[in-house]
């Protein structure tokens, strides 16, 4: 119980740091595994696939410069598993986000995020970000062909 409640705040804090406008990227990465894999499929079919903490960490220090304000609000955190040294660990956060482009412009959406954690480090995220109603957010966001526009 007291693992859990340790890993629920530990997750909260890193959602809390992404939130600041000029973020530590490597501390809110901190619990990333080095192979760390980061995917982000949405309704409208865009997204990609990040492999390795550094090729997640490039990718939030061009979110910084492109969004260089953001407020992130979680809404749930769920877990499952003991947050023990286990295979077996799954957070999840709820939360919606405020941003700000560089050239002003400011878009809200929703996402859930799912961690699955091995040895106390997430090994993989996956997004689940709703971008219905938004016009396209950034260069970021490339289409995959995952889901059906």
């Amino acid at each position: 119980m007291i693992a859990s409640w340790m890993a629920k705040r530990s997750v909260r804090a890193a959602w809390d740091r992404m939130g600041e406008d000029d973020y530590d990227v490597d501390a809110a990465l901190a619990e990333l595994s080095d192979d760390a894999v980061w995917d982000s499929p949405s309704e409208l079919g865009v997204g990609e696939t990040l492999r390795g903490k550094r090729a997640i960490a490039d990718w939030h220090q061009r979110w910084k410069k492109e969004f260089p304000r953001r407020k992130f609000v979680v809404k749930n955190v769920c877990l499952k598993g003991t947050f023990l040294p286990s295979p077996h660990n799954v957070w999840m956060v709820e939360w919606s986000c405020v941003e700000t482009n560089k050239e002003g412009q400011e878009y809200r959406y929703d996402g859930v995020s799912v961690g699955e954690m091995r040895n106390l480090k997430t090994v993989r995220t996956t997004d689940y970000i709703s971008f219905k109603g938004l016009p396209k957010l950034s260069t970021l966001i490339q289409p995959t062909g995952k889901a059906a526009a």
